[in-house]
């Protein structure tokens, strides 16, 4: 059976901005302002880590109670 990987939300974070800008990029329509603001916020990257099939889960590793991201 294969592991789950827990990601950190600063490990995820680039992923999901690199994502959502290609998205943009190939998009038909044009955005005119900077693309490097355009999603740069904590919701922006839950609802694309929630579409993208990622789940946020509480776990406890090395004595660290921390928030993670595993892919369902």
């Amino acid at each position: 059976m294969e592991e789950k990987k827990y990601y950190t939300y600063e490990e995820i974070k680039p992923i999901a901005l690199q994502a959502m800008r290609e998205k943009l990029q190939n998009s038909e329509h044009k955005y005119l302002g900077n693309i490097e603001k355009q999603f740069d916020n904590k919701v922006d990257v839950g609802i694309w880590l929630k579409q993208n099939g990622y789940v946020r889960i509480r776990k406890q590793i090395n004595k660290e109670r921390k928030f993670y991201y595993v892919k369902r």
